[in-house]
């Protein structure tokens, strides 16, 4: 009779680790700059576009809050930024927006100014201080991202959609940069 009560109990617990869901990371396993390429992940991407375009993560973590940066993304300037990101499980995700990052807190607000900004008829139009310039196609795109970090290298995917209808999709091969001796 013992013998059958301890292989029980020797299955109940190896079906209970076997179940068990991973173990949060810390986000420090995330943070660093990475650098590596980004590959699309659809069946028909854009002529001329290359297959592994280069890309940079910058991703910092202060005070719990996690926040990033992806350059060049779809091959502007701007990138991504993270708006929102946290750690579930052993992945890092993160919703992020098409634009630059925002300027560190802490400074004196620039004083208003008057923008000039791009028309489609070629003259430019004066926006008065205090007016938002008109959204452009970018202020509708969003991005998930999903990271998993191994030591150093960091694998994941982003989720592009125009407008909440999914459009484009990445994948992500990088590693962290390492300082020159």
């Amino acid at each position: 009779m013992m013998p059958s009560w301890i292989s029980v109990g020797a299955l109940v617990l190896a079906i209970l680790q076997a179940t068990a869901p991973p173990a949060a990371v810390s986000p420090q396993a995330f943070a660093g700059t990475w650098v590596g390429t980004q590959h699309w992940d659809i069946a028909n991407p854009p002529p001329g576009a290359n297959t592994d375009q280069p890309i940079s993560i910058t991703i910092d973590v202060a005070d719990g809050k996690i926040t990033g940066t992806l350059t060049p993304f779809m091959g502007g300037e701007d990138g991504a930024t993270f708006v929102a990101a946290r750690i579930v499980g052993d992945e890092l995700i993160a919703s992020a927006v098409f634009a630059r990052p925002a300027p560190a807190a802490g400074g004196a607000a620039p004083p208003a100014k008057t923008e000039i900004v791009d028309e489609d008829e070629g003259a430019p139009r004066i926006v008065p201080a205090g007016r938002k310039a008109r959204p452009t196609w970018k202020d509708a795109i969003t991005i998930q991202l999903t990271f998993k970090a191994d030591r150093l290298d960091l694998k994941g995917t982003a989720d592009v959609a125009m407008n909440d209808v999914k459009w484009l999709k990445f994948n992500y091969d990088l590693s962290k940069k390492r300082a020159r001796y």
